[in-house]
């Protein structure tokens, strides 16, 4: 059951349901049916024992007399299965039908004046339907005489018609099974169809056939086919970025090695020597750790809850104010509790805190960060827009040398004194997530830094 497909376990489950609602459709209609029959066989019998009562008279010396000409004639045909008898006030059998002759049947109980019964009695282990009613008649002398009537008839019709309406039910029921099933696999079959899509569509990736998924499928899986295509772009984007990066790194070493090894031929003195060693590690260590933090960016992640910001952005403000303690900067925060980076904890704390630490360096005595979340109209949450802003009241960033930050290509052995490899780092995780980066002077005089992502 674990392993069995959607469309399986959704046409099982239907059927269970259906089998149930249909049984017990099938069980209440077949009540009914003989509810309302059980009504129309007391209605007939009281048609029956009426014209009994049509047919009796009482005779001058007050007996109860039957005309032996009677309208229903099986009353008189034995073993007809409709019999009827008279009793009188004492219990005294007073007439019966030619059709009792060799019937055994139960005793008829005397019955007060117009009083009815309507009931089932055992003859001979089946249930008859019985009708009885009591009646007072008043002789010519004014003498009141009571007596009991009694029809009943035998259920072999009945049964027989039940039986016939239970078969019937049974092939309706049985065929509306069928038809209801057939619908309900077409409609499972028409419902999955964007479902068998996207993994056919997710296959193709597989092979290399396609690069992302189309996203025109209904609004329940649109949410997933736009997070599928993100992870998918993001990594892609990883696996060109680690190319790159190698790519960098044996670039931006080759000047440093080509130095140490011009220094290791050239006759020069020993301090020399290894000051310019020293100076071209300490180069290609740097080159080497912002090409493996710029690797190392994880990119935009829509398939978890995120990274709440405001508790990591606490932390490294903490941190921040211990070590530039002898400044007394006053930070601003201004972030919604619920505003979250959908990301690496690792990307955030790399991104706020390298901007953090530069404008902490370069300020008087204010920075700022403020975090905005703009929903879209969309209800895919990869469509949503963050707005991180860093701000601080020192002397700013030159507007060229903002421009040549912003660069494409501008790796971290020529990025602008002062910045060093932290805003270069910024802007590579800025790129793996798809954002913008935007460097322009703040309404307190320093560096302003907006990150759109």
């Amino acid at each position: 059951m674990n392993k069995a497909s959607l469309q399986t376990r959704l046409l099982l489950t239907a059927s269970i349901i259906l089998t149930v609602f249909l049984g017990l459709t099938g069980t209440a209609l077949f009540q009914a049916f003989q509810s309302s029959a059980d009504r129309a066989e007391q209605g007939k019998l009281e048609g029956q024992l009426y014209g009994l009562l049509g047919a009796a008279e009482l005779d001058s010396a007050g007996k109860l007399q039957m005309n032996t000409d009677l309208a229903e004639p099986r009353f008189s045909l034995p073993e007809s299965g409709l019999v009827a008898e008279i009793i009188d006030e004492q219990g005294k059998l007073i007439w019966q039908s030619v059709s009792t002759l060799g019937m055994k049947r139960p005793p008829l109980n005397v019955l007060g004046v117009d009083e009815s019964r309507f009931q089932r009695l055992s003859v001979n282990g089946s249930a008859w339907f019985s009708f009885s009613y009591g009646i007072a008649w008043v002789d010519e002398q004014d003498k009141e005489h009571r007596y009991s009537f009694r029809v009943m008839e035998s259920p072999e019709a009945f049964n027989q018609q039940a039986e016939q309406f239970r078969q019937t039910l049974i092939v309706w029921l049985t065929a509306a099974a069928l038809i209801l099933l057939v619908v309900q696999v077409m409609v499972l079959r028409w419902s999955l169809r964007p479902l068998r899509r996207i993994e056919a569509e997710v296959h193709q990736v597989e092979r290399g056939e396609r690069e992302q998924l189309t996203e025109d499928y209904p609004r329940e899986l649109n949410g997933l086919a736009a997070s599928l295509n993100l992870l998918l772009a993001n990594e892609r984007r990883h696996l060109q970025r680690y190319r790159n990066t190698l790519a960098d790194l044996a670039h931006s070493i080759k000047t440093p090695l080509a130095v140490l090894r011009g220094a290791s031929e050239a006759d020069n003195e020993q301090q020399e020597i290894s000051q310019l060693i020293a100076e071209e590690v300490d180069k290609m260590d740097n080159i080497v750790e912002y090409q493996l933090q710029k690797a190392a960016a994880a990119g935009r992640k829509s398939l978890t809850g995120g990274v709440e910001i405001l508790p990591v952005a606490r932390r490294l403000l903490a941190s921040l104010s211990k070590v530039y303690r002898d400044k007394g900067i006053s930070y601003q925060v201004n972030i919604d509790e619920p505003a979250t980076f959908l990301g690496e904890e690792g990307d955030l704390m790399e991104l706020i805190g390298n901007l953090l630490d530069n404008a902490s360096k370069w300020c008087d005595t204010k920075v700022s960060i403020t975090v905005k979340n703009t929903p879209s109209d969309n209800d895919v949450v990869t469509h949503n827009k963050q707005v991180i802003i860093i701000e601080d009241d020192g002397p700013g960033i030159a507007e060229e040398q903002a421009e040549n930050l912003l660069q494409r290509g501008v790796r971290g052995d020529t990025l602008a004194p002062g910045h060093g490899i932290g805003l270069a780092v910024v802007r590579e995780i800025v790129k793996a997530y798809g954002g913008e980066l935007t460097i322009t002077r703040s309404e307190m005089g320093g560096a302003r830094v907006e990150i759109q992502l």
